[in-house]
């Protein structure tokens, strides 16, 4: 048997590659489909998953008014327009939002490691599938310490197992203890993890994944097919040691240590 030859990956090119790629099949979401994906979609299983369990963790935060004011203050980071929005406000939440550009309505432009915002200037930041694309994650979270108010709260999310997304670059994947270690490194306190499926459902959402690369949009029936499977699987066998996406509440003490 001949052996398998090494796959050489451009590393010059390699996002050019994924653009390449991708081009045709219109894997961005509008903000509906973050917080209310179709069952047709190829990523129907994670986008459903993640938009529960972060609806979980700010329920599960203080509302606004536990904190002794009106109205507080919460910024979505690394979002243009925040799917995610409606909820926060529904929580007595005054809502901004970051991205690297003001091109397509955020209220702030920066990055994580450097949002360019005052100290203790939030009570709650979101950030939802991006601290992977940052360079420096642990100076993100340090950031993102440092501009909560003493005693405010992270919900963040992360992947584990997903596909190489250059929007605008793609640098991490995390493991549960990894997601852990990241924010206590921060020094944040980590009150709750939330795995957003187990071994099943990861594995019928890399198969959409596969089959998406293939088919683009024109595989919709497929993807329901194996979105309802995969589901019905996690249910039935479930081991979050295989997961495919984390999402944490980690808050901030309340004074220094």
């Amino acid at each position: 048997m001949r052996p398998l030859q090494p796959l050489h990956i451009d590393i010059a090119g390699m996002r050019d590659g994924f653009l390449a790629a991708q081009e045709g099949k219109k894997s961005r979401h509008m903000v509906a489909d973050r917080v209310r994906p179709s069952r047709f979609q190829y990523d129907y299983l994670t986008l459903s998953r993640l938009a529960a369990d972060v609806e979980r963790l700010l329920r599960a935060a203080p509302p606004a008014s536990a904190g002794g004011s009106a109205l507080g203050s919460a910024l979505d980071l690394g979002s243009d327009k925040s799917p995610y929005r409606e909820l926060l406000e529904e929580r007595g939440y005054a809502v901004r939002t970051l991205d690297i550009t003001r091109d397509t309505g955020a209220d702030y432009a920066g990055t994580i490691e450097a949002t360019g915002l005052p100290d203790a200037s939030f009570d709650l930041v979101l950030c939802t599938q991006v601290i992977e694309h940052c360079t420096d994650p642990w100076q993100g979270l340090r950031e993102i310490r440092r501009i909560l108010r003493p005693g405010g709260h992270l919900v963040v999310s992360a992947p584990h197992v997903w596909f190489y997304h250059p929007h605008p670059t793609d640098h991490w994947r995390f493991t549960q203890e990894g997601l852990v270690r990241i924010c206590r490194q921060a020094g944040l306190e980590p009150v709750t993890l939330l795995a957003q499926g187990g071994s099943v459902l990861t594995v019928a959402q890399v198969l959409n994944f596969l089959a998406y690369g293939v088919l683009g949009r024109a595989g919709a029936p497929l993807y329901g097919l194996v979105n309802l499977l995969g589901a019905a699987g996690d249910r039935l066998v479930r081991n979050d040691l295989f997961c495919h996406n984390f999402a944490c509440h980690a808050r901030k003490p309340l004074t220094e240590a």
